[in-house]
């Protein structure tokens, strides 16, 4: 039997304390939330350095926003987004440095500018897999920002689809892939999240 699809699912890399992670994960859950915690083990990856999994993730999946729409579910956004933000300030204040491996062929972008630490993952109406990624030049203040942005783009997408802004910003991303990954990058100018597909950002880091 498969398990139930949580609405959000909260991750974090063995070594901290777990009593100490499920305390900090605890501030943004209320009755009637599915809230799913999981310790990771770092493990190996041949990828590109965006599509590898940060140590603190968190994900939103359909459940959560198809709940959310309801006026319960409205309750618990402010909520959801100041706990997010403290798992964002965790990944500002811990670096993650990610190391090619002796028998890999390909060598690590050294340009690429994102947060190993951290990032948030959101599932779209139409299942498109949407992350979240932060510039480690940018402030925290303007990490927060963009979990602002990102949540109001998702909201809408669930409550507008498929004549959201956020369907139209990223629809011509990544047709080919299944699943269809799509990320978000904070413009480092305008502070502004901006959509690319892998292409774009091998593009962008090469």
């Amino acid at each position: 039997m498969n398990e139930k699809i949580p609405d959000i699912l909260l991750t974090y890399p063995s070594g901290f304390p777990e009593e100490h992670m499920k305390y900090e994960f605890s501030q943004i859950h209320v009755e009637g939330i599915n809230i799913k915690i999981k310790q990771e083990d770092p493990e190996p990856y041949c990828s590109f350095e965006w599509i590898v999994p940060t140590i603190f993730g968190a994900y939103l999946f359909k459940p959560y926003f198809e709940s959310f729409l309801s006026e319960a579910g409205k309750d618990h956004y402010q909520i959801l987004k100041k706990g997010i933000k403290t798992i964002i300030k965790k990944g500002k204040v811990i670096k993650s440095e990610l190391i090619a491996a002796e028998t890999s062929t390909e060598k690590l972008s050294g340009k690429y500018d994102q947060s190993g630490s951290v990032s948030l993952i959101i599932q779209t109406k139409n299942n498109k897999q949407l992350k979240l990624l932060f510039d480690e030049s940018l402030t925290l203040n303007d990490w927060e920002d963009a979990i602002d942005q990102i949540l109001d783009y998702s909201i809408e997408n669930y409550e507008n689809f498929p004549n959201d802004q956020l369907t139209k910003n990223i629809e011509s991303l990544n047709k080919e892939k299944q699943p269809n990954y799509i990320y978000a990058l904070i413009n480092t100018e305008t502070k502004k999240i901006e959509f690319f597909d892998d292409k774009k950002l091998a593009n962008k880091y090469k």
